[in-house]
């Protein structure tokens, strides 16, 4: 199979040592350049963890492996940009799991309450992740937006524990209420402060390119 990794196409067998030899070089290339590995596209299919693994489970028949690394500046304007891209498409998610828990909630309704969960916590994750980087001003280029979106998020955390006393005790009307007055609201405050900050970056990308 042929790997493509910073302008370098390195061919490596369809085997298991092929795959420790293929790690080993994406490891040697990542210390070399201080870049972060953010991806494999594996014959067109992007993953973003657990490599070995599908390596192992795909080696016979992988043509093309291609090294996405980034900058850690980089790697932050992909996250903020990801995360946009959820809080647009959730409020409406999040309406429609309300009126659900308004009529009477199915075995979907919850699921898709264990999903918003599970989307939230990586939203506070996230940001953690990045606030808590000591060179956060060389990553963050509008501080003020940044300040903003830091305080959408801890008013969500703020939610939380009210959110999950109504779920321990499955009051489907205060679930729904949370969900439309609380919740819903707050989403659409973040992707307005979320804007601005991934527009701003987006723009000081393009500039230096």
């Amino acid at each position: 199979m042929k790997v493509y990794i910073d302008n370098q196409i390195l061919e490596f067998n369809n085997d298991k040592s092929g795959i420790e030899k293929i790690l080993n070089e994406i490891e040697k290339e990542v210390t070399k350049t201080s870049k972060v590995l953010n991806s494999l596209i594996i014959d067109d299919y992007e993953i973003f963890s657990d490599y070995y693994d599908y390596f192992l489970d795909n080696i016979r028949v992988i043509e093309k492996v291609e090294v996405v690394l980034l900058t850690y500046k980089e790697l932050v304007n992909e996250t903020l940009s990801s995360t946009l891209d959820y809080l647009k498409r959730t409020p409406e998610l999040i309406e429609n799991l309300a009126n659900s828990f308004y009529k009477s909630s199915c075995h979907k309704s919850w699921s898709d309450l264990d999903a918003l969960l599970e989307g939230i916590t990586w939203l506070v994750e996230s940001f953690s992740t990045i606030d808590s980087n000591r060179n956060l001003n060389d990553v963050i280029s509008d501080y003020k937006s940044w300040n903003l979106y830091s305080r959408d998020i801890i008013s969500l955390s703020e939610i939380l524990p009210d959110f999950e006393d109504a779920l321990s005790n499955r009051d489907n009307i205060i679930i729904a209420d949370i969900l439309s007055y609380e919740i819903q609201p707050k989403f659409n405050t973040m992707v307005d402060n979320l804007s601005k900050l991934v527009n701003m970056e987006e723009g000081m990308l393009n500039d230096l390119n």
